[in-house]
């Protein structure tokens, strides 16, 4: 008698491939002045991205609201405009050799699965996707993909952090025996309204693959200098992860780099800290607690937290003059505090004695620069997939850890799922629309 398929079994039978590391020998591309470039995501973020390709070849430009891409057109006059991606992939993807993704959260998984299938080059924003279960279709897409792929975690690339890795790394702090990280700003208050997009905005796309009723909102207190839905969309559980979606990948690159941290093998979260969630507002946190816990390579505690003025070192909350946020490496008795430009040592003596390490991971050329030289073969991309799969699914871990009322998971990297916990997996693989599955 065969077993009937449950929702489990199937995410059983195909986590394994999504969880297993994979490490690609890249062919690089045939020789060719330019890189061929789809850029899908054209403002705030899309703009910072495009400006770092202005010597490539864009073919192609897409976003969901005409009014802005003018600029990104205006900029690249030659290169046809789409306001639906799918339309983009159906008409452009012979013509270009890479897909520049900077849309909002929900919808990076689409348009990055697609080019991947396509054996397309890809650079997409971070987080890397919305959800666990979008992230570990990405990683297989990836792995399976000739494509050289860069997720946007920039600071990667900076002088700052690649000093602080080489110090934890040289054993100056001893065995580090927990890292705090910690964000001092919550999310602005926001409320649902009944605002429509402008004329000409694609909402059918904007949507992609939330299956929810289409929404409004704007700040709770005073004015926005963005109309809906543009930025603030990160602020609800729908299309965005809150403060920990959208800075957790900058700041928790630093350990997961540093300490050659993969997956958790244990998610705490307590729910506690902050005040309790208003209905009326955001869906996401305005503060948030969670510990994660690594048992390999080493074992070690990671925290994170976000709305508070500082990190609990050994129970106490301490304040850091010149560090509204940061990282702080915690060894038995030594301490490296870093943020995304500074880092600095304690205590004192320690500080006064140290001599850093020989520089040993090369200057980078740029984030964006070091896509293009491993799509041609003279450089290497340091956040391509694999790495950065790994990172955007522990952020996204502590969000489904809140979403769930707190407490203490065993996360399972293997089966993808929290042990014992069935409950999690609409959260961490949640309805797609109909149209933009990712099969």
């Amino acid at each position: 008698m065969s077993r009937p398929l449950t929702r489990r079994s199937v995410l059983a039978a195909s986590a394994g491939l999504a969880a297993a590391p994979f490490v690609k020998a890249y062919r690089p591309q045939e020789p060719r002045d330019k890189v061929r470039l789809a850029v899908i995501g054209l403002a705030n973020r899309g703009e910072a991205n495009w400006s770092q390709f202005v010597n490539e070849e864009v073919v192609a430009l897409c976003d969901v609201d005409p009014k802005h891409a003018e600029k990104a057109r205006a900029k690249f006059p030659g290169a046809r405009f789409y306001t639906d991606m799918r339309k983009l992939f159906d008409e452009q993807h012979g013509a270009v050799d890479g897909v520049v993704v900077s849309t909002p959260d929900h919808t990076h998984a689409w348009p990055v699965v697609r080019a991947l299938k396509l054996g397309k080059h890809v650079y997409c924003e971070k987080p890397l996707a919305r959800t666990v279960g979008e992230v570990r279709a990405v990683r297989t897409a990836a792995g399976a993909s000739r494509g050289v792929t860069q997720m946007g975690t920039q600071l990667h690339a900076g002088d700052n952090y690649r000093r602080v890795v080489e110090v934890v790394r040289s054993g100056a702090l001893g065995d580090v025996r927990g890292v705090s990280v910690w964000l001092s700003s919550g999310p602005p208050r926001m409320r649902k309204a009944a605002a429509a997009p402008a004329p000409g905005f694609d909402l059918d796309v904007w949507r992609g693959p939330v299956a929810d009723d289409y929404f409004a909102a704007e700040p709770a207190d005073g004015e926005s200098k963005r109309a809906w839905p543009h930025f603030h969309w990160r602020y609800w559980w729908e299309y965005g992860g809150g403060q920990l979606g959208d800075f957790g990948c900058h700041y928790l690159d630093l350990p997961f780099w540093a300490l050659g941290l993969t997956a958790p093998a244990q998610v705490r979260l307590d729910r506690s800290v902050g005040p309790p969630p208003d209905p009326g507002l955001n869906t996401v946190p305005a503060a948030l607690r969670v510990e994660y816990g690594f048992a390999a390579p080493k074992p070690v505690t990671v925290q994170w937290e976000h709305g508070v003025p500082g990190p609990l070192v050994d129970g106490i909350r301490r304040r850091f003059a010149g560090f509204p946020n940061g990282v702080l490496f915690a060894g038995a008795d030594r301490y490296l505090l870093a943020d995304y430009g500074k880092y600095k040592l304690y205590p004192k003596a320690f500080a006064d004695g140290f001599r850093p390490p020989e520089p040993s991971i090369a200057k980078s050329a740029g984030h964006h620069q070091e896509w293009l030289g491993a799509i041609r073969g003279t450089d290497t991309a340091l956040c391509e997939f694999g790495y950065a799969a790994d990172l955007t699914e522990t952020v996204l871990l502590g969000n489904v850890a809140h979403r769930l009322g707190g407490g203490t998971f065993e996360w399972d990297a293997a089966k993808g799922w929290f042990v014992g916990r069935p409950e999690a997996d609409d959260l961490l693989h949640p309805p797609v629309r109909k149209g933009w599955e990712l099969a």
